[in-house]
């Protein structure tokens, strides 16, 4: 995805608590039979102490549970794989929650939550091509795994196949109308797509649903700067960082969008605001200078003139249509929208 902050010049095996899970697996096979008696009993036990200590936020404890029911076990239960896979994900070990997940599908490959936490986890772990198949066979299984659905939309905008994703994130927000991180993704697209007027529409839907989701601010400001409302840009992105960090990120955009005026006041302002950006401001000026030079334009714009050499601008959603449904208080970073719950 786009970035307005990056550069401006422009285990092997899964063990849990000294248990290893593969050796769990297994376990069991050597029991007696009044331990096989014993076994229901004992598993239920150890299952609910998981649960319990999941609910409480003890989460080693959770896993120590749900690893002893599995070793009371002749036969692995998938749902308590389950539980381990989503209790890894929960504390971020991406690695052993796809590790959980795997036993699930391959216990039973018609559970659905063990498909979608597989294909999740391997989106987490940036291997897209391998998430693909299980995040497919979750939605056939499930209609309406919406975060499936969201990280196929992902994998459909990487591969630039926009009206796919764009399908895949309408489903998703139907299953779940609340998530503003599917609103996000859903405006992104249509970003990449070309269509900036529904785009905005997007971005601030998500901000709608939650006035605290940076990402989608972003993106919003994003867009504002693709139009070349350099000076809304700015402002909206002071409400997201310092006013050196969105004339910087502004007046680069400027500069790609061949408004050299623009780019040259904004980076000038920028290198003024702080010594953070003095060097690659002055760089980015030099640059800018350099073009203005060979265009036959005059450097030191003032202020009264920003925004009047617009060169070769596409034309986009008008500034009525935009501004119409934003409120005070936008920022812009660029960020992008990756991210898959």
């Amino acid at each position: 995805m786009m970035s307005m902050t990056g550069k401006i010049i422009v285990s092997a095996s899964f063990v849990i608590l000294g248990m290893s899970l593969s050796g769990c697996a297994t376990m069991g096979a050597s029991t007696t039979e009044s331990a096989h008696a014993e076994e229901p009993a004992s598993v239920e036990a150890s299952v609910l102490a998981g649960d319990r200590a999941a609910r409480a936020g003890d989460y080693e404890a959770a896993l120590t549970s749900y690893l002893l029911a599995i070793d009371s076990q002749e036969t692995p239960d998938p749902e308590i794989w389950f539980r381990v896979g989503a209790v890894c994900t929960h504390i971020g070990k991406d690695e052993k929650a796809l590790q959980a997940y795997l036993q699930v599908v391959a216990l039973n490959p018609d559970h659905a939550g063990g498909q979608e936490g597989a294909g999740l986890a391997y989106m987490n772990l940036k291997a897209g091509n391998q998430a693909r198949p299980y995040l497919v066979a979750a939605v056939t299984l499930d209609p309406r795994r919406w975060r499936a659905h969201n990280a196929l939309g992902i994998l459909a905008d990487r591969r630039e196949e926009y009206s796919a994703a764009i399908v895949h994130y309408e489903t998703a927000l139907e299953i779940n109308p609340a998530s503003p991180m599917i609103m996000n993704n859903l405006g992104y697209s249509r970003y990449l797509s070309g269509d900036l007027d529904q785009s905005a529409r997007d971005f601030y839907q998500a901000t709608q649903l939650d006035a605290g989701y940076t990402p989608a601010w972003s993106n919003l400001g994003l867009v504002y700067a693709r139009q070349g409302w350099y000076t809304d840009a700015v402002n909206i992105l002071s409400r997201a960082t310092d006013k050196s960090t969105a004339s910087n990120n502004v007046g680069y955009i400027a500069l790609q969008n061949g408004d050299l005026a623009d780019a040259e006041q904004l980076l000038s302002e920028a290198a003024r605001l702080s010594p953070t950006y003095y060097q690659s401001a002055h760089q980015n000026l030099e640059l800018v200078r350099a073009r203005m030079r060979s265009e036959g334009m005059s450097s030191g714009i003032s202020p009264e003139t920003l925004g009047a050499t617009r060169i070769g601008f596409a034309a986009g959603p008008s500034r009525k249509d935009v501004r119409a449904m934003n409120a005070p208080g936008l920022n812009v970073g660029g960020a992008g929208s990756v991210d898959a719950e």
